[in-house]
């Protein structure tokens, strides 16, 4: 936990290349992926249409190396989970 926040990964200019829409608990939740010029990509993650999370991969290949969460919907990405730790869509993107 980052109670500052870790910084997001600028998606400027970079290219989306795949868009994952699927229910989850009642709600949409959408992964949008982009290439990276490393050749990995970073997803933004999105529930009901308020992103919440990003996840990081470099290599292109599984598992990602990390995902960023904004945990209470203040736009500050504050919990930081491995590759095999498990996370929830957060409460308030249900509100």
């Amino acid at each position: 936990m980052n109670q500052a926040g870790w910084a997001i990964p600028d998606l400027r200019g970079l290219v989306s290349y795949s868009i994952q829409v699927r229910k989850v608990n009642g709600m949409e939740k959408v992964v949008e992926k982009f290439l990276i010029p490393e050749g990995g990509h970073v997803s933004r993650i999105s529930g009901n249409g308020k992103i919440f999370a990003y996840a990081v991969d470099s290599d292109g290949e599984a598992p990602i190396d990390y995902l960023l969460r904004d945990s209470d919907g203040s736009g500050r990405f504050t919990q930081d989970f491995g590759f095999d730790d498990s996370y929830n869509i957060p409460e308030w993107i249900s509100c």
